[in-house]
């Protein structure tokens, strides 16, 4: 019987060698991959909340302005028409959803008498129709000064000077 010679030659090396890089890149590129993504949806969630700050800041303002020309003090109550306590501003849309906006007086008991201030308003922004101290994206306390001829029959006086007493920001994903 004639024996088979088994010849050692590198015939399968290169087959073996591929399969061994392909892994290595696999095991490299699959890490770097996932990380890009959450880079990604990171930047995605931060731009959607710096947009929330934005529109609640300009919510804000146009609520203060909307509140200091009015003649009345409201003492402890709604700041806006009607007494409904939070008003959607802006246009709800895909990529700009509704900033909600509430208001509220502090009663005139609590007003400090040697400032001259008439009126001092909190304003709350967010972008949920539950506005609050503890609930919010924007938080502005507004001092007002009403002239004398401010009343219910001229407007004319009435948010004479506005102070800002603080402005807070908060986290905007609420």
């Amino acid at each position: 019987m004639r024996s088979r010679r088994i010849v050692c030659d590198e015939e399968g090396a290169t087959l073996v060698l591929a399969l061994v890089f392909m892994i290595i890149i696999a095991l490299v590129l699959v890490p770097l991959v996932t990380l890009s993504g959450n880079g990604l949806q990171n930047t995605s969630n931060l731009l959607q909340e710096q947009s929330l700050e934005y529109r609640s800041n300009g919510a804000v303002e146009v609520a203060i302005q909307t509140v200091r020309y009015t003649d009345v003090t409201y003492n402890g109550g709604s700041c806006f028409a009607g007494g409904s306590p939070t008003v959607q501003i802006g246009q709800a849309g895909p990529n700009n959803p509704p900033v909600y906006v509430n208001c509220s007086t502090v009663p005139l008991s609590q007003l400090p008498s040697d400032t001259g201030v008439s009126r001092e308003i909190n304003v709350f922004a967010c972008g949920s129709t539950s506005c609050s101290a503890s609930n919010y994206t924007v938080w502005a306390t507004v001092d007002f000064q009403d002239g004398p001829t401010c009343s219910p029959v001229s407007i004319g006086d009435c948010g004479a000077m506005e102070s800002i007493k603080s402005w807070l920001v908060h986290n905007a994903n609420t």
